[in-house]
């Protein structure tokens, strides 16, 4: 389970570094291109914001309820992004606003399993990654 936990926190680290000044091509270098990673156990949602708005809706595929979520914006300047993670019973797992800079680690969440997670988007601009793995 350590394995998971830096491997999450690592993923984090870089999609959050990619610096804009840089003269070297990076994966998070696109503006408004968000990228997302949805197999079992895992899902992941990142973009490189500039006054983007989306709403998704992503059906998750998840075997555990325990679980490792990671949130982090940084370079925040506009906008609102909501998360939320629910159950099949639609009961709310996680959610959060991102409104600033921030970053959140739960590395040990006891709950049901995720079945949908909603990445609701308005006049964003920041770096975001979202991440969520079960344990």
């Amino acid at each position: 389970m350590k394995g998971i936990h830096f491997f999450v926190v690592g993923m984090m680290v870089f999609l959050m570094s990619c610096n804009d000044d840089s003269t070297s091509t990076t994966v998070n270098e696109n503006f408004n291109s968000p990228v997302t990673t949805n197999v079992v156990n895992s899902f992941t949602y990142s973009v490189n914001a500039n006054k983007y708005s989306a709403n998704s809706h992503t059906a998750l595929s998840f075997l555990s309820d325990s679980l490792v979520v990671t949130l982090a914006s940084s370079g925040y300047s506009s906008g609102q992004v909501i998360i939320s993670v629910k159950d099949s019973l639609n009961g709310t797992i996680f959610v959060d606003t991102v409104t600033s800079n921030k970053t959140i680690a739960i590395t040990n969440l006891k709950t049901t399993k995720p079945k949908y997670c909603d990445v609701d988007v308005t006049n964003l601009t920041a770096k975001l990654a979202f991440v969520i793995v079960g344990q």
